[in-house]
């Protein structure tokens, strides 16, 4: 995704003063260009199994797994590990920066194990 794509431009006006601001399209529910389909992995819970363990709740029922397709696509993305590969190489991604400050945090506890 190019970075003219991934923001808009858009001009805020206050008495006089009127400032430019980006926005991402995600902010703006913009619909970005159609991605393609996800392949989606088969569930390890079949449609209609019943999920014993993840209730929280004191007098609450366990849930009960939906059809594959009433789950929304972001959800068969998390673990795609190339999705995630090219969230990292994205500078304009948080998870890039998140990264770069896991990678230091480890060189730095890596140089400090080694004075010591």
């Amino acid at each position: 995704m190019s970075m003219l794509k991934a923001f808009s431009s858009i001009k805020l006006t206050a008495g006089r003063q009127t400032r430019m601001i980006q926005v991402s399209a995600r902010a703006l529910n913009v619909k970005e260009e159609a991605a393609p389909k996800v392949k989606r992995a088969p569930s390890s819970a079949p449609e209609g199994t019943v999920l014993k363990g993840l209730n929280y709740m004191k007098d609450g029922k366990n849930p009960v797994a939906l059809a594959d397709d009433a789950y929304p696509d972001w959800l068969w993305e998390i673990n795609d590990p190339e999705i995630r590969k090219a969230r990292i190489a994205d500078p304009m991604d948080k998870k890039h920066h998140k990264e770069k400050r896991r990678q230091a945090i480890k060189a730095d506890n890596f140089i400090r194990d080694r004075k010591t």
